[in-house]
């Protein structure tokens, strides 16, 4: 089920296009406040090496990213984020038993994630990129 710490399978709107559903992405739910949702975006393009991280990026290696039901590493970018509608429209699985969900984030991770948001949203709130209609 769709809910606050999944990784879910999403129509993540681009920079080009950012009211519109776009690439099929892995994202992260931030917040879930039914019709809309919250997600942060994930890309297993990796990191170049000896280059600091920017404030709201967390790096998940292989075993990491398996334990997440995932096949790569990965990186989520809490400062990329995208507003949609719950609607098949952004979420094509919506109406899969699983609903697109690929892991649901454990709670020590969860509670990680949050407050790397919060302190992005408090420190640099304007560094974050938010698209979605």
């Amino acid at each position: 089920m769709i809910a606050e710490g999944a990784f879910v399978e999403v129509l993540v709107p681009t920079t080009e296009k950012p009211r519109q559903p776009g690439l099929a992405h892995i994202c992260y739910c931030l917040a879930v406040r039914p019709p809309l949702v919250l997600v942060a975006y994930t890309t297993s393009a990796p990191w170049p090496p000896n280059t600091p991280l920017p404030l709201g990026v967390r790096l998940f290696n292989q075993r990491e990213a398996i334990a997440l039901n995932q096949r790569r590493a990965f990186r989520l970018h809490l400062n990329r984020q995208a507003r949609m509608p719950l609607t098949k429209r952004w979420f094509p699985k919506l109406e899969a038993p699983d609903q697109g969900v690929i892991a649901m984030a454990p709670e020590r991770l969860r509670q990680e994630l949050y407050e790397m948001t919060l302190d992005l949203l408090r420190r640099h709130e304007r560094t974050i990129e938010l698209l979605g209609p």
